[in-house]
């Protein structure tokens, strides 16, 4: 498997999930203004995170995690219940609206904290 990934929430959630299940993905870094060639013939949005898994392309954090985890079962994300995943996906849905909309102001906050090492 490759996955095509960049330095953001999304692409490090799909990493978390790659971790949790012990799985050897060949990672490729992506610059988004210079997409790769492969990652542009592969994705028609050529978007990270891509997972490549065979001849199956998947793309987007959370329909890529999904895949993994019901592509390798064990050890399971979600719990098995409905109810339970239910809450664990509202979870999910709460950090991509609260959380990562907080990561521009926190990386600009970290180039402040750079010029300023460098003054």
């Amino acid at each position: 498997m490759t996955l095509y990934s960049v330095d953001d929430p999304h692409s490090h959630r799909v990493r978390i999930v790659i971790a949790a299940k012990g799985l050897e993905v060949r990672v490729v870094e992506c610059d988004p203004a210079r997409p790769p060639e492969d990652l542009i013939d592969l994705n028609p949005f050529q978007s990270v995170p891509t997972l490549v898994d065979r001849d199956l392309v998947v793309y987007g954090a959370g329909i890529v995690s999904e895949y993994l985890d019901e592509r390798f079962p064990a050890p399971a994300l979600l719990p098995g219940d409905p109810a339970g995943r239910a809450q664990a996906r509202v979870v999910l849905h709460r950090i991509e609206q609260d959380w990562y909309a907080l990561v521009p102001s926190l990386e600009s906050g970290e180039r402040r904290d750079e010029q300023r090492a460098r003054a």
